[in-house]
């Protein structure tokens, strides 16, 4: 009878021990299967970029995916061993180089010293300078037209990726560093008028314009009202030169407002005056800049051997062609920008990777007109360097610099019009 009873005993602890063993190996397969997919997601977050730019247009948006997200959700980190609030030696010999061939200054963004600061380099003196300092991210410095301010956007978090445009204010500062101050908030993507003392940004689909003498906004343009349809943000708005028109980008899905039907994407021009509307591009685009000139408009748009290309136009919807497809490994571009003479493009580049705050941009400094592989490289950091403009110093005597277009010849040699 004991027998008996310690043989069940027995069998219930071996099943008991079977069910746990079980439940072990099960616990153990489920890890497993969660660490493969974790696994396979960072491979997916690394490799999908890369092939973004080969596939079809839904299919790039859906690769870009994974890396987006983790741009909105973890901000950029640059290893403690590579911080530094200077230049690198290469980044010295590029200004050297540089300083020879013009003279003015360089604003960028870059995180090299942990967070993204604004630097500003004097090409005559070779002297560099870390404009700001505050545990934000600062981005999209434009210089003032005489080259003694900078117009800024600082996050009103310690960090905002630059996709999200609703959590940016507008800041001033000279150029020697001094007289920060804030213009406003919640605004995005600001610039300076061409109709006197002011600047020019945008809270979603609605632009405005600050007045630096009275301190009042005044609303310019409602793109929702006059373009239904359009997404809910209106993209990369600058006014040309004579304030009268404005070049953004253009997305959504339309019923005949300016005569667009169904879904869109590309670049566009806008008449204040005239309530006219130009395209410049049906491809998908961003960041429209004006040229000095006011008859050409500079934007990013896919294609090219690295993704991305800087492409030119007239404002009237006329002359599309490549501007700018930078040959070598650094063929990814954006943050195109016409010097204050038109003579000089200034933009970031990266071999690998796309988010515009996460990847290794470098920024590049080309003379209109000469070859591509010409253009010299001036940054030489694993961080994000991103978002530059340069402002030339006028010749003596001149007043100041003869402005000039994005020029529609093509360097020899190059891509024909696409």
């Amino acid at each position: 009878m004991r027998d008996e009873r310690r043989t069940r005993i027995g069998s219930k602890e071996a099943e008991v021990g079977h069910r746990r063993c079980g439940r072990v190996t099960l616990r153990r397969a489920g890890l497993g299967g969660l660490l493969i997919l974790i696994l396979l997601g960072i491979a997916a977050g690394a490799t999908l970029p890369r092939v973004a730019n080969q596939l079809p247009t839904p299919l790039a948006a859906i690769a870009h995916l994974p890396e987006r997200l983790h741009a909105r959700l973890f901000p950029p980190r640059v290893p403690r061993k590579a911080r530094l609030a200077g230049l690198t030696g290469s980044e010295q010999d590029a200004v050297g180089e540089l300083g020879h061939r013009l003279d003015g200054l360089i604003v960028w963004s870059s995180n090299r010293s942990g967070h993204h600061q604004l630097y500003l380099v004097d090409l005559r003196t070779q002297a560099v300078r870390h404009l700001t300092d505050a545990p934000r991210v600062h981005f999209f410095a434009r210089f003032s037209p005489n080259g003694q301010r900078i117009v800024f956007l600082r996050s009103q978090r310690e960090y905002v990726s630059v996709r999200d445009p609703t959590a940016w204010d507008l800041y001033l500062i000279n150029v020697d560093g001094t007289a920060e101050q804030r213009i406003a908030e919640g605004g995005y993507h600001p610039t300076w008028s061409g109709d006197g003392p002011g600047i020019i940004f945008h809270r979603r689909t609605r632009v405005f314009r600050y007045d630096l003498a009275t301190h009042q906004e005044t609303p310019l343009f409602d793109a929702a009202t006059e373009l239904p349809g359009i997404d809910d943000d209106l993209g990369d708005v600058e006014p040309a030169p004579d304030g009268r028109r404005l070049a953004f980008v253009l997305r959504g899905r339309f019923s005949g407002a300016h005569g667009l039907e169904g879904p869109f994407s590309g670049a566009a021009v806008f008449d204040l005056a005239t309530r006219q509307l130009t395209l410049l591009t049906r491809e998908q685009a961003c960041q429209t800049t004006w040229a000095p000139d006011g008859r050409s408009v500079v934007w990013m748009e896919t294609g090219g051997h690295g993704g991305t290309r800087v492409m030119t136009g007239q404002a009237d919807g006329t002359g599309r062609h490549v501007f700018m497809d930078h040959p070598g490994a650094y063929g990814h571009s954006y943050f195109p920008k016409l010097s204050s003479d038109g003579r000089w493009l200034i933009w970031g580049a990266a071999a690998e990777g796309h988010e515009q705050d996460q990847a290794d941009y470098e920024i590049f400094v080309w003379a209109v007109g000469a070859p591509w592989e010409q253009a010299v490289r001036l940054t030489y950091h694993p961080g994000n360097d991103s978002w530059p403009d340069l402002w030339v110093r006028p010749q003596e005597g001149s007043g100041r610099p003869a402005p000039r277009g994005a020029s529609t010849q093509r360097p020899s040699g190059k891509a024909a019009p696409a």
